[in-house]
Formats: structure tokens, sequence, C-alpha cells
């Protein structure tokens, strides 16, 4: 189906404008009545490039503001009311009456629309291009095994407790980031304001600054010339790390840092195999949930190397063989996964790997964060101090003459 740009003015008189798939522009007025859209404009775009999703959504999510919070909802809500028997296109209507994200609202009224035509739920949610494609897949499994409201639900958990990691990393380190900041800031006043000001002062008095003095002065020269391109750095960091071979570089580096390196691989197996079992429990085939499975590894390097297994686990090769060929997980838990192929219970294994490593990964964090605090502070009061003293030393030369 092709495409359509369109502006409308919604019931409150508001100028909308979005990018909607349609089969002509009849069928698409249609589409826009029923949202309550009134178009004045239309035009036809020829093609477009399908945004490329990944597991997560991150630029999606970013771009078409879809937090998972209300992700997380939508689908809670979708699977409570599949539980009660209501029909698929009257939950769309019901929910997006009640929804307040327009983006959301309207994928919801798109989404019946292409029910409505025949689609099945799963295509209808992919075209509307805002869901990732492990729901889409989930979904597609739903279908054909008839637990929808199973599906939706298990997805809004599992969504609930991959958010919670998160922010519970995110949490543990927002004190020693808030510190650090502070003192850059603090260094930062002292290099540019307070350091000249006194320099000016003193030189006033034709004396020549003292050698700790002439030496923050100088790195007061260094830091004022950098923050001045910083822009263009982390605008040419940021360009640099969208190129692959930059990210390669920077991911190899994180398999190499000593205790960097534990905290990251931990966090990869237990958010994979987490991923693993859930797909494998809502009735994905082993090859189809490695390879969305996948999506989630946040490393280039170890990437390329599971999406090497997904393609072998087509040839009829047993999981634990291939990441033990590949060392790609330790041999405790390829010896239970291992185990779960052997007994048929290989999505519970892989529940509980992700246990595991969930706790293993708690426990670094726990360690990291009771050496990271006190070392940071000591770290800092001593620069800090050193910046303090090298300041007001010329004052003191002055006193003491």
């Amino acid at each position: 189906m092709p495409f359509y740009r369109y502006k409308a003015y919604n019931q409150e008189g508001k100028e909308v404008s979005a990018v909607i798939e349609a089969v002509s522009i009849s069928h698409l007025k249609k589409i826009l009545t029923l949202k309550g859209l009134i178009p004045y404009e239309i035009e036809e775009i020829s093609s477009i490039k399908k945004t490329k999703r990944s597991f997560f959504q991150i630029e999606i999510f970013l771009q078409k503001k879809v937090s998972k919070e209300e992700l997380t909802l939508l689908l809670y809500e979708i699977g409570i009311l599949l539980e009660r028997n209501v029909h698929i296109t009257q939950i769309f209507d019901i929910l997006s009456k009640q929804i307040e994200n327009p983006v959301l609202k309207d994928a919801l009224l798109s989404a019946k629309e292409y029910v409505q035509q025949g689609s099945s739920i799963a295509d209808a949610f992919d075209k509307t291009a805002i869901f990732p494609k492990f729901l889409i897949e989930m979904i597609r499994a739903g279908e054909t095994s008839g637990a929808l409201d199973t599906v939706f639900l298990s997805a809004s958990e599992f969504i609930e407790k991959q958010e919670e990691f998160k922010r519970k990393i995110v949490n543990a380190l927002i004190y020693p980031i808030v510190v650090i900041i502070v003192a850059f800031i603090s260094v930062v006043i002292i290099m540019n304001f307070v350091v000249p000001t006194i320099t000016k002062i003193y030189t006033q008095f034709g004396k020549e600054l003292p050698t700790l003095t002439k030496i923050i002065v100088h790195i007061s020269s260094v830091t004022s010339l950098f923050i001045k391109i910083s822009p263009l750095i982390l605008i040419f960091g940021i360009l640099s790390y969208k190129k692959l071979a930059t990210r390669e570089i920077v991911d190899k580096l994180k398999l190499k840092l000593p205790f960097f390196r534990k905290v990251h691989l931990y966090t990869i197996y237990l958010t994979w195999s987490n991923t693993l079992s859930f797909l494998l429990k809502g009735g994905l085939t082993l090859d189809k949930a490695i390879k969305i499975a996948n999506e989630t590894i946040n490393n280039v390097v170890l990437k390329k190397q599971f999406n090497t297994v997904a393609d072998e686990i087509t040839k009829g090769k047993s999981l634990s063989d291939l990441l033990n060929k590949y060392s790609l997980f330790p041999e405790n838990s390829i010896q239970l996964i291992k185990i779960g192929e052997e007994t048929g219970q290989l999505e519970n294994m892989l529940g509980v790997i992700s246990q595991i490593y969930r706790k293993q990964t708690d426990r670094l964090l726990t360690i990291f964060l009771s050496y990271l605090e006190p070392v940071v502070l000591i770290l800092l009061s001593i620069v800090i101090g050193f910046f303090v003293f090298a300041t007001l030393l010329p004052i003191f030369s002055l006193n003491v003459k």
C-alpha cells in the first residue's frame, strides 16, 4: 500500500500532520474521519523507507515520544480486556479514547482500521511502526496458539521488569555522577573566574606568581580552550560512534576493562537469556527467538558471534554446542542450557540463568558502588583542595610579605 502525508484539523481545531499507509486517498479519508480529523491537504509519497526497529525501539520511542511506561500500561490493558472476551477492535476503540498520547492514539486507530480490512493483529501492529519487533512476533505466535491475552500480559510484565533493572543501574550511578559533575563545575569556576582575577591582582603588585599557581594558570588556559571547542568534540564523538568501525573499537575496549568487562558481560547474559526464555514460552521457534533476542545485545563484537549462532542453529546444531564453540557463555551456564535441551525445559532453564546473572550483576554493582563513593570523594577532595590551595597561594604570599 502507498503512503500518504496529510495535514488536517482535529476536533479542537488544531492543525496536525503525519504520514500514514492507506489503500487509496478515499480510504485515507475514511481513516481520518474515524479519527475525528478533517483533512485539507493530502500528498502521496511514492516510497518511504521503513525505520529499522531494534528490540528496545530506542530510536523510535525517542522520535515518536512513546515511553516504555505507556507501552507497558497499554499492553496490560489490552491483555485484561482480552481476558474478558472483549473484541480487539472494541479494545482499540475503548483505549484510544482514554489515551492522551496522540502517537499511541493514532497507532491504535490505525491498527483498528487494518484489522477491519482483514489484517492480522500482528500485521496491524507492525504497520503502525511504533511497536517493538519482539512484540509483533509474540502476537503472531499468540494468534496461532489462541493465547493472545497471555501474550499481552506477559509482554507487559517482561518490559516492566527490563525497565526496572535499567532503572536500578541508573539509580545506583546517580550519586557518583552528580558528585563528579558538581566537582567539575567547581573546578571550571575556579579555573575560569577565580584564577584570572587573582592573577590580575597579583601582577598589579609587580610580583611573580608562585610556581604552583603558574601551573594552574596554564591548566586554566587549556580548559578554557577545551570548553570552547567541547561542542565540536561532542558532535564529532557522536558521529564517530555511529560508524561501525568506531563502535567495534569501543565495544572491544568494553570487553577488556577489568571490572567493567564483567558487569557488561553479565548484563548481556541476563538480558539475552531472559528475552530468549520469554520468546520461547510465547511459542516462537528457537531460530526466530534467537534472532530477536540478539537485538538486545549492545555490543557489536558479541552480536556478530551471536548472529552466527542464529544462522547455524537452523542447520540442526544444538544451542549449547554453538555457545560453547564460540565461547559466548561461561561453562556452567552452557551446562545448564544443555540440561534444558535434553529435558525439553530450555525456556525454563534460560529463565534460571537470567536470574543467576541478575543476582551476580546486583552483587557486582553493590561492591563497585561501595568502593566507588569513598574513592570518588577522596580523589575529588584532593583535586579541588589542590586547585583551591594553588589559587589562594598568591594571597598568602602577599600577606606574608
